[in-house]
């Protein structure tokens, strides 16, 4: 007993003053918990979305935001990094640009695999991620033919192209072109000359 109240009452005083404390902390952990999981699972589903439109602007939010949201995740992370490191590998890409594409899309599926693994996603397997993901024809298509219009456009901007011109043959009029008529050219309005000083 202390200051005449016993030790239950004293566990009574202290449960009502820190169980309401304790109560808001472990709110705002399960809250935060949640954010969380919702932001990685829209990153996942993102990738799915986009998974054959490389060049989409959500795909390329979603790659940029696995270091964020899978910070903690060391497998996915280094998935990332070798998926990264290889968009930045001009060298093949210029000398082998059907190898760089493959692998590409190898260590993309190897990414999206290992993320959807890590949310519970187990029954989405390499195979469904590579071979099942729909895509139209026309959207790949549509996206072939733009990179090649820009680097065409680019390659005439620059000068390192021409633009191809065909002769159709001479143009005839039946009667020939006047020559235009030549209009007087505008005469400048002579200086006034200033006012003479000397006195007649």
């Amino acid at each position: 007993m202390y200051l005449g109240i016993r030790l239950e009452g004293w566990l009574t005083i202290l449960a009502i003053i820190v169980g309401p404390v304790l109560a808001l902390l472990i709110q705002r952990w399960q809250d935060k918990r949640r954010e969380d999981d919702k932001r990685r699972r829209q990153i996942f589903h993102q990738l799915l979305l986009t998974f054959k439109a490389p060049m989409a602007p959500r795909h390329v939010d979603a790659i940029n935001s696995i270091p964020l949201e899978f910070y903690s995740n060391k497998e996915i992370i280094e998935a990332w990094r070798l998926y990264t490191s290889h968009l930045a590998d001009g060298a093949l890409l210029k000398n082998n640009a059907q190898r760089w594409g493959e692998k590409k899309f190898e260590l993309l599926v190897d990414l999206a695999h290992k993320v959807g693994k890590s949310l519970g996603y187990d029954h989405i397997d390499k195979a469904t991620l590579r071979d099942n993901i729909y895509v139209p024809q026309g959207y790949e298509d549509t996206e072939a033919q733009f990179q090649q219009l820009r680097s065409s456009l680019l390659q005439v901007m620059s000068g390192s192209r021409p633009i191809p011109v065909t002769m159709v043959g001479p143009v005839q009029f039946e009667e020939p072109l006047q020559p235009a008529e030549e209009l007087p050219i505008p005469t400048k309005p002579a200086l006034l000359s200033p006012p003479s000083t000397e006195k007649e």
